[in-house]
Parts: structure tokens; C-alpha cells; sequence
């Protein structure tokens, strides 16, 4: 801890800034810039911006660029966009900022290498100005005593100077600190610049407002009517590069930075952003307008506020985007009302209960605040000090833990008077709309088709501003601004047309009591974070459902986490007959099964919305997902009603009888789940970035099941409700399916098992309706479903490459991924030694890499702004093809007839770069980690203890939230369940790995620079015995070109979806009992080198006639078997 605080400490007292470095982070940050242009977001904002009063603060351009930053002379730059004949997303401005600047400086003689000069200058004024005592708010947090954490940060931080009070009359400060010792920093251009620069920087410093509440700043709203032509509203339309349907409603506000406890705003973004019955949504989410809908502050600062209701638009709420905007201001108008009808009836005493409703809000959303305050564990320091350090700036060191959190509010302190003021705001010649859509941009081009920019009138007062389309300067973004028909003002000042709105009725979630579980003993009533966890208890074992239960002794919190795992083989495969006749049914993938299940989830998703929205706000969270294990329903937060949220809607999900105002299958929610797709798979190849586009295709070869995007996209696309609803009869119809629920926190056993018979109630009820109409599912071999991945051949490079769709990426990307062809660790009782040191090796290597790999290719060679590389862990489960397999035991029952997760291992580096192209760049990795291997050669005892220390504390460091505690238990449950708990197997409840962190850290300990070695040449260096993959996508920077690559001997390349499925086609299964073919090699060699294996294969031949649930029946409740 010191060690480090000493270097940061330094940052401040004796920064270096030298002129190689503030080059490289010029580079940094152009290359961060080329990351950002691809993002709608980042467009957005910097179309926003454009619309801003220029000589206001908030219209500067956010990150910069090499353009805005030239610190980089021409031989010291690579960016070699120009020579690759690619246009560049920002053009220079005709006249640089900075050339007057620069001619003042020596005579108006001035050259590149000077301008670089004059930034670093700046930089450096920047510093001294802004960098100073007098401005600095420091947080440390540790678990170290207070005293001993002053001890530390005083005498360090009381070393920093203040630079810019100590300056001389040339502009020099004391003790400079520029950290280049060059005769130009004695030259008297350098002392000329860095008086120009110190000017440039204190002419500056008050562009902005101060961040402290105790300063007194004017407002000054960045945005007005007269800077789009005197009047709104006006439209500001985008084209998105994603296939996005966003309307926004912007309206500058006062601010209320001063006291965010008393803010109107936040009661505003609580109503508008509600999501139950009577809400806007509500209202349009029933119509078939929008699928969400949010509201708040889009900036708050010292001198502004922009509140902002922004919704995703159905294509019907597309075509009807004006009624969506009146619906809003319908609503406004009622909240209005109901402010001045509480008014008029406090003043003349008389206040009816429905007047009340507005100070209930109040003291409903007060008190939820209060809870969350309270009851909440604490986080992780890397994150909770630069929060609190921002808060102190902002609030003093008095409130800075509880601003904004409402500890003194109630009914009685709703600013009312505010709220009004604030709500009359929300009207339409107070608001500019925003529209980000591929139809909005077509009808803005229809519009204006051979038109001239047009004045709004002729009584523009001077103003240039023109109707029409503008680019933005920076990333040079196309957008119109447009007048929006009057008829359509009329209207949205009016309440004619009739809509259900009201405001929210009172939350029946909220919890009843916030005590702690009566089975807690005394000492656990307190948060103990250090405490080590306990494992989960398996208190019922059925043949067709599983309790967990874990009653929390840690965090100290009214809170829980119930998650549901129907783990059934329904959710992505089909039922097939095997080659024989006479044999059993075999389970297959099925692409249109695995996206009848993803609409389903979604639909639900969808029509819970505005159901459980109070649920949402009570502090409650919920979530249904599938995967190939199945359906995972998931309810977390305060205990009191959480078990009746999860009840309900399990319920609500089984429920495939009754009307159709019943079941949440109806069409409205299937069209909007159905355009949500189809939009995000038609455009997820044009709109990605390079980074998430070659991990894309890595994974095609190695872990997908399907097709890819393209097919996903032709099942989706015919789709149909009565697809959705057979699946989702057909989940019931499986004779074998398992549920596993794991139920911790504040619970008690006798609440967990309530809740369990509960469960299986439901879900009996279900099956047994389903399958008096239905049969059952025929016989098939026994299979557990899971994740699958796909084992590379050891001596063979694979590459693939792929020129982007994306029309703005100028960025192409490598991703380099070594996979372990050792099986992964598991736990103790599940892997061998050689698994368990070879995992800890490899995350023991990945730990050594990375820093050395980003400050090679990062920092010294600029290659990117994203270099990064890690340890990556997959998990693949034995397969259904397996079972057609010819590796048997002796007996009639197939050793893949067992279930069995495999872990594997993977070294992965990827960059992001327009500097070279992908192939050089993955040139520049193969040397780094060929050099690498000398410097692992060399690394002394003491410098791989270091290493596996850091790691092994990083393993072992105790989680702090019972979410996270929850889904690491989970995760392991979903995966080893089936195995350590098959009847008549080898392991128990017992094997299950819940130590393995604590196993792996004592492992990691125990590694020495021979078995490193050994590691790192199996894995990288050896070509005969390493299995690598390289994922190339090319950007406009570098294009893709027809030259051919590889594809014989110990290489092959993919240049297409074709070749690269056939290759796929090749590849076995990761899975122990398989491998690829070697000269000599028996099956019992083979087998020979998995113990764990021959042990299932023990098992598989005592499970013959065992027929409760075929091979993968289970333990009676209470019943154990220890290995022997």
C-alpha cells in the first residue's frame, strides 16, 4: 500500500511530462478518440454539443485529438490513414486554433515541432495551474486504522507544491518539474511559450463553473430558442449507425446543484420514468409505441440542468412519433394540475386525500432512498474513494457520504412551489426533440431533397442559423434541424385527446420489516466481510429438483437471492431419433428452438414491465434468461416480499392455459420482441466495433452452436406467436427436466423449503396441464445440457479474417487466444494435480503479461488505445453426439452417458489499432511474447513470489456483495451439480469445488520458474504442441486485402463464413475422453492420461438399469456417498 502511494503521491509532487511522453499520450488519446467514433452515444453528444451556445463551456469538444493536441511531430507519428488513402472522420480546420498563438510567439516563424512544443508547454501550465494544493481533495480508504492512513498520506501529500503561486515574472515556476533537462527548455522560445501557454491557461480557467456547493454561480444555460432561430420546438434528426428508433424530449431547467435532496428535478425524473399503470409508458407501451422509456438530468452542473425523457420507439411508434411526444405532454400538464390543486387546497386548508397524492410520492421515494442508504454492504475502495473524493469537492466532508439520499425528507418538505416552477418548463416552446433513426434520417432527406439551408423567417435578428442539414466539426456527424409543423404544436399544447393517465398508486412492495432472521445467531448480526464463507447447504435432494439454502452470516442485511435454474434441454435443442431404430431419442441443437426461447424471455420480459415496475423501485430485481442449461429465473433484494415477487412470477411464466388476457404471449408484446430482434441482428455487423467483431468470429469457430448472426437473423425474421407459444409448451413437456434452486441471504431453512415446495407446485400444476394434451417427450439417451466448446489441434496456427462491415470503423483488431490443451482445474476432488498446476501456472503467466504487454505495445509502440491481454476460463459440458461415439467402457453404457464439465484455459491478447495493420499488429504480439519468454527466463525467486502473492491475495480477497457471493455459488452448482451428485457416482454434495479459490492461490504459491517455463513453451512457444487462433477484422484504415493466406501444413486461414464452418466441422468437442488422432496413439493411451474419466466410466457401469432419471438419476434427500 505505501509503495504504492508513493508512486502516486509523485504524480503530484514531481511529475516528469517529458516530450516523448506527452507525445505517446497525445497518440493516447487520438487513438481513444477513433474508439469513440463508431458510438452512437459519442455522436450524439457531440451533435448535442453542436447545438450549444459556442462560448459556453459545455460546447468544447470532450476528448480531443491529434488535430486539437498536435504534440506529435510527422517522424514521431504513424497514423497512417493518409497514406492508406482513407479519409480521416475529423478534417483540420481551415485556420488552426492555435496559429495566432504560434506567430506571436517567435516572430510568426513557427514549424510543427514547435506547435508539439507549445502543447507540451500548455500541459505543463495546465498543471501548474489546476494541480494544487488549494484544489486538491484526497480519500484514502483501507482497511488500516485512521491513524495509520494519515500517516501515510500527510507527509506525502503535504510535499506538493504550489507551482502556479510561485511563479516567476517569465512563467517559470519553482521546481518546475518538466523533467526535460534539453537546451530548449533554457531557449528563449521555450521560455516565450510557456508564458503563452500560462496565459492561455488562466484565460481558461474560468470558462467553467466551480464544483462546490458554497460557490455562488449564475445560471447559464448552454442551450436556448434563439440559437436554433428564436422559437421551438425544433427536431434534431440523426442517422444512427446501430438500427436504433431513440426520440428524445431535451428542456433546459434550472439548476438544482446546490441541494440534490430537495432537487424537483429528481420527483420530475420519478414520474415521467415510471413504468406502472397510469404511467406515460404504460400508456404507450399498451398502444405499440414504444419498448422503453426513461427520464432525468441528461447534464447537471453548477450553472445548468437539461432534463430529458427519451424512449425507444416501436416502428408503429415510429410512424407516430408525434402522438408519442403529446402523450408526455399530456402527462405534464396532469402533474401540473395535481401541484396547483395541492397548492390552492393547503392554502385554503381544505386538502382532499387525492390532493395529498404528490406529498406521498415524496415520502414513499424518500423513505425508499432512506433503506437503500442504510442497507447496502460496502463496495469496492477502487471505486468508493473517487466517489467520495468527488462528493467532498462538491458537499464538504460533512454530507459528502449522504447527499442526495434523503435522510431528512418526508412528506412535509416536498418543495412544492419548485416542483410547479420546475413542471411548467416541460412545454413545448421549452423543448428541442431529438430523432436517432434510419426513417427519421430518410424523411429528412425527402424534405430537404435539392434544397438550399433555409432561415426560420426573415426577422432572424443577424442570426445565420438555417433550417436544413449541418455537420458536426469534430466527428463529422450529418444532422438536420428542422420546424415541426404547427398543427402538431396545437396539439401538444392541448389535452383533447383522452389517455389513461394517472399518477402512481402507492408501492405494495416496500418491505413490511427490515429485521434480521431469527436463525441468526447474535454474533452475526453485524457485517463480518472478512469472515470466510460458509458453503451452501443441499438440505432437499429429488430425483426431479434440488433446494440450496444458505442463511447469511456476513453482510449483515435484509436482504436475499433466490435464483431458479429449470435446467431441461428444451431451451436450444430438438429431440432426434438415433441412427438405430431401437435406440433412444437423442437431444440435437436446434437454431429455431434456441430463438423461440430467446422471444420468449424477451416477451415476458416485456409484459412484466409495468407489473413489476413498483417491485423495481421497492428495491427488488428480477430477470429471466436462457442459456443452453436452460431457463434461469433470478430475484434478488430485500427478503420480505422477494419470495412472493419470484412466486408470482414463476406463475406468471408457467401459466399456458386461460384467455388471452391472461397469458403474457400476446401479440403486442411478440411484435415489439420480434422488431427488437431483427433490428439488433440486421445491424450488429455494420455497427460493431473491430474488438467485438473478431471476438464474434473467434467464437463462431469455437463455441457457437448455430450459424451465426445471419442464420439467427433468417429464424427471427419468420418467426411467428404461434412458434413462441408451442415452445413454451413444449418446456413442460419434459419428463426430465431438473430444477435447482438456490435460496440465500436473509432466510431461514424452514422459509427456503416453503419456498421450494412452492415452487415445485407450480411447475407440477404446469407439466400435468401441458401433458393431458400433449405427450410427453419420448425416451432419449440421458444427457445434462450446458455450455460447449470446441478443442483447437494442437500444432496448428488458425487464422481468421474479416474485412468490418461498419462504414465508420477505421480501427481493425487482433485477437490472439492460446487454448490449453491440459483439461482446466475444477476443484480438488474433480482434477488431477497436473490440472490444477497447470491452471495456476497459466493464470499465474497471464498476471506476469499483462503489464509488461501494455507498456510494450501501448505505451512505447502506440499500437492502440485498447491493448490489453488476460486469462480467460470456458467451461464446455459433454455432448449428445458423444453418445454415437465408439469409446465405450466394457459394459453396454457409454462413458459420454455421464455428465461432465470440462474448465478450459486460454492466454488471450487482443489490440485495437488504426496504427498498423491487424497482420503487423499480430506480428508485434508474436514478438513480444517470443521476447517474453527470455525475461521469464531471468525472473528471479523473489520476483515470481512477488507475482504469485499479488495474485494469490487478488483470489482470495473476500467478496463483499451477497450478489456476487450468490452467482459464484450458482455458477457452480450449474456446472458440477449433475456430476458430483449422479446416483451411484464416485463424489458428493462434498466434492462440489467451493474452495477453489483458496486452492488455487496455495497452488499458485507453490510455482517455480522451471514448471513457468514448462507452461509457457507448451502453451505458446512449442508449434507441435500449442493450439492458437488468430481473429483478424480489418478496418477503412487498412482494408482487407485478396491476397491469399495460408491454408497448408501447419496453417489455416479463413477468409470467409463458408471456410470457416467447414473448418469448424473438424473439430472435436473439448471433452477428456476425446482428442485428436497421434501416430502410436491407443484409446487406452488416451484414456490412461484422465483418471477422472476412468472413474466416471466406473461409475457409468454401475448405473446400468438405474431408471428414475436414466444415468443422471439422483440421491435420495439425505443420502450420501463418499468417494472412496
Amino acid at each position: 500500500g505505501e509503495k504504492a502511494l508513493d508512486v502516486f503521491s509523485n504524480f503530484f509532487i514531481s511529475p516528469l511530462f517529458t516530450k516523448g511522453g506527452t507525445q505517446r499520450e497525445v497518440q493516447a488519446v487520438d487513438s481513444e478518440n477513433s474508439k469513440n467514433l463508431v458510438s452512437d452515444g459519442r455522436r450524439r453528444l457531440q451533435v448535442l454539443k453542436s447545438l450549444a451556445d459556442e462560448k459556453h463551456h459545455y460546447s468544447k469538444f470532450s476528448t480531443g485529438n491529434k488535430i486539437t493536441l498536435p504534440a506529435s511531430i510527422s517522424e514521431d507519428s504513424s497514423d497512417n490513414s493518409a497514406a492508406a488513402g482513407t479519409e480521416t472522420a475529423t478534417a483540420p480546420p481551415e485556420k488552426h486554433p492555435l496559429e495566432d498563438i504560434m506567430k506571436g510567439i517567435n516572430d510568426g516563424e513557427y514549424n510543427e515541432a514547435d506547435t508539439a512544443e507549445f502543447v507540451r508547454a500548455a500541459l505543463l501550465a495546465f498543471h501548474e495551474r489546476h494541480y494544487r494544493p488549494k484544489n486538491m481533495t484526497a480519500v484514502m480508504v483501507g482497511p488500516q486504522s485512521l491513524d495509520e492512513l494519515e500517516a501515510w498520506v500527510v507527509p506525502r501529500f503535504g510535499q506538493i507544491p504550489d507551482r502556479w503561486l510561485n511563479r516567476d515574472e517569465d512563467g517559470d515556476a519553482e521546481n518546475d518539474g518538466d523533467g526535460d533537462t534539453t537546451n530548449t527548455d533554457n531557449s528563449k522560445k521555450w521560455r516565450a511559450m510557456k508564458r503563452a501557454a500560462a496565459r492561455l491557461v488562466d484565460e481558461s480557467s474560468g470558462d467553467a463553473p466551480p464544483v462546490s456547493i458554497q460557490d455562488s454561480v449564475e445560471p447559464s444555460s448552454a442551450f436556448r430558442p434563439e440559437l436554433q432561430g428564436g422559437k421551438w420546438p425544433v427536431v434534431v434528426t440523426t442517422k444512427p449507425i446501430q438500427s436504433v428508433r431513440k426520440l428524445h424530449l431535451l428542456f433546459p431547467l434550472p439548476p438544482s446543484w446546490q441541494d440534490p435532496d430537495q432537487s424537483p428535478t429528481s420527483l420530475l425524473s420519478h414520474l415521467f420514468g415510471h413504468e406502472g399503470p397510469g404511467s406515460p409508458f404504460a400508456a404507450l407501451q399498451d398502444a405499440g409505441y414504444i419498448t422503453s422509456l426513461s427520464a432525468g438530468n441528461r447534464l447537471s452542473g453548477p450553472d445548468q440542468a437539461l432534463f430529458q425523457i427519451g424512449v425507444s420507439l416501436t416502428a408503429e411508434g415510429e410512424a407516430h412519433w408525434q402522438d408519442v411526444v403529446k402523450v408526455i405532454f399530456d402527462y405534464g400538464r396532469m402533474v401540473c394540475r395535481a401541484a396547483e390543486d395541492t397548492m390552492a387546497a393547503e392554502e385554503g386548508d381544505t386538502c382532499k386525500n387525492g390532493e395529498n397524492e404528490l406529498r406521498r410520492i415524496w415520502d414513499e421515494a424518500a423513505a425508499l432512498d432512506r433503506i437503500r442508504f442504510h442497507q447496502t454492504s460496502p463496495g469496492a475502495v477502487y471505486s468508493f474513494a473517487p466517489a467520495v473524493a468527488q462528493s467532498v469537492s462538491k458537499h464538504g466532508p460533512t454530507t459528502c457520504l449522504s447527499a442526495g439520499s434523503g435522510l431528512n425528507e418526508n412528506s412535509d418538505t416536498l418543495p412544492l412551489e419548485d416542483t410547479l416552477k420546475f413542471c411548467e418548463r416541460i412545454i413545448p416552446e421549452n423543448c428541442f426533440v431529438e430523432r436517432c433513426s434510419d426513417d427519421a434520417w430518410k424523411e429528412m432527406e425527402a424534405m430537404y431533397e435539392g434544397k438550399q439551408n433555409e432561415s426560420k423567417n426573415e426577422e432572424n435578428n443577424g442570426s445565420d442559423f438555417a433550417f436544413g442539414k449541418h455537420t458536426e466539426k469534430w466527428y463529422g456527424v450529418d444532422y438536420y434541424v428542422s420546424p415541426v409543423d404547427e398543427k402538431d404544436v396545437l396539439r401538444w399544447e392541448t389535452g383533447a385527446d383522452e389517455v389513461a393517465l394517472h399518477l402512481p398508486k402507492p408501492n405494495r412492495y416496500i418491505p413490511r420489516s427490515l429485521d434480521l432472521c431469527e436463525d441468526l445467531p447474535e454474533e452475526a448480526k453485524v457485517q463480518r466481510i472478512e469472515k470466510p464463507i460458509e458453503p451452501p447447504q443441499l438440505i432437499v435432494n429429488k430425483p426431479n429438483g434440488r433446494l440450496w439454502w444458505r442463511l447469511d452470516d456476513r453482510y449483515a442485511l435484509p436482504k436475499s437471492k433466490v435464483t431458479i435454474l429449470l435446467r431441461t434441454a428444451t431451451a436450444e435443442n430438438k429431440s432426434q431419433p438415433m441412427a438405430d431404430p431401437s435406440s433412444d431419442m437423442r437431444w440435437d441443437y436446434n437454431a429455431k428452438t434456441s430463438m423461440q426461447s430467446r422471444f420468449l424471455t424477451s416477451i415476458f420480459s416485456d409484459a412484466l414491465a409495468q407489473d413489476t415496475y413498483d417491485s423495481y423501485l421497492a428495491g427488488l430485481g428480477w430477470s429471466l434468461s436462457k442459456s443452453s442449461s436452460g431457463f434461469t429465473l433470478t430475484c434478488s433484494g430485500y427478503s420480505d416480499r422477494l419470495s412472493d415477487l419470484a412466486i408470482k412470477l414463476l406463475s406468471d411464466f408457467s401459466h399456458v392455459d386461460g384467455s388471452a388476457d391472461e397469458t403474457f404471449l400476446k401479440e403486442s408484446h411478440f411484435i415489439t420482441t420480434k422488431d427488437k430482434i431483427v433490428r439488433g441482428l440486421k445491424s450488429y455487423l455494420g455497427s460493431q466495433r473491430a474488438d467485438t467483431l473478431a471476438m464474434y468470429y473467434r467464437n463462431l469457430l469455437l463455441t457457437s452452436k448455430g450459424r451465426g448472426v445471419m442464420e439467427n437473423l433468417g429464424m427471427a425474421e419468420t418467426m411467428e406467436l404461434t412458434d413462441v407459444a408451442k415452445q413454451h409448451q413444449e418446456i413442460w413437456t419434459d419428463d426430465n427436466m431438473v430444477v435447482d434452486i438456490f435460496y440465500t441471504g436473509n432466510v431461514s431453512q424452514k422459509e427456503a423449503e416453503g419456498f421450494f415446495d412452492k415452487t415445485m407446485a407450480i411447475i407440477e400444476r404446469t407439466r400435468s396441464k401441458v401433458l393431458q394434451e400433449r405427450a410427453a417427450q419420448g425416451k432419449y439417451s440421458p444427457w445434462v445440457p450446458g455450455p460447449f466448446e470446441r478443442r483447437l489441434p494442437p500444432g496448428e496456427d488458425i487464422e481468421l479474417h474479416f474485412a468490418s462491415n461498419n462504414p465508420k470503423e477505421e480501427n481493425g483488431a487482433v485477437i490472439v487466444t492460446y487454448q490449453s490443451q491440459v483439461e482446466g482445474f475444477k476443484g480438488k476432488s474433480l482434477s488431477s494435480e497436473e490440472s490444477l498446476q497447470q491452471s495456476a501456472a497459466i493464470r499465474l503467466l497471464c498476471k506476469m503479461i499483462k503489464e509488461p504487454l501494455f507498456n510494450e505495445l501501448r505505451t512505447k509502440q502506440q499500437l492502440g488505445y485498447i491493448v490489453s491481454s488476460y486469462y480467460d476460463v470456458n467451461y464446455s459440458s459433454r455432448q449428445t453426439d458423444f453418445l454415437d461415439s465408439s469409446i465405450s467402457t466394457s459394459t453396454a453404457v457409454p462413458i459420454q452417458a455421464v455428465p461432465l464439465t470440462t474448465s478450459i484455459d486460454s492466454l488471450v491478447v487482443y489490440v485495437l489499432s488504426r496504427k498498423e495493420e491487424p497482420t503487423e499488429v499480430a506480428n508485434r504480439i508474436d514478438d513480444f511474447l517470443l521476447n517474453f519468454r527470455s525475461r521469464l527466463e531471468d525472473m528471479t525467486p523473489s520476483e515470481i513470489g512477488d507475482y504469485a502473492d499479488s495474485l494469490a491475495l487478488a483470489l482470495t480477497k473476500p467478496i463483499r456483495k451477497l450478489g456476487d457471493e450468490a452467482g459464484i455459488h450458482m455458477a457452480r452448482i450449474r456446472r458440477y451439480g449433475p456430476e458430483t451428485l449422479i446416483e451411484g457416482g464416485s463424489y458428493s454434495v462434498d466434492d462440489l469445488p467451493w474452495d477453489n479459490p483458496e486452492v488455487l492461490a496455495g497452488a499458485i504459491r507453490k510455482l517455480d520458474s522451471n514448471v513457468l517455463l514448462q507452461v509457457y513453451d507448451s502453451l505458446v512457444m512449442k508449434k507441435e504442441s500449442r493450439s492458437k487462433i488468430k481473429s483478424f477484422v480489418y478496418g477503412k484504415t487498412f482494408p482487407l486485402k485478396n491476397e491469399k493466406f495460408s491454408r497448408t501444413g501447419d496453417k489455416f486461414s479463413a477468409l470467409s463464413i463458408e471456410e470457416l464452418m467447414k473448418k469448424r466441422k473438424s473439430l472435436i468437442g473439448y471433452d477428456p475422453s476425446r482428442s485428436y488422432p497421434k501416430v502410436g496413439s491407443s484409446l487406452w493411451n488416451t484414456l490412461g492420461k484422465h483418471k477422472t474419466t476412468l472413474r466416471y466410466a466406473a461409475a457409468a457401469a454401475a448405473l446400468v438399469g438405474v431408471g428414475v432419471w436414466g444415468t443422471m438419476a439422483l440421491k435420495g434427500r439425505g443420502e450420501k456417498t463418499r468417494k472412496q
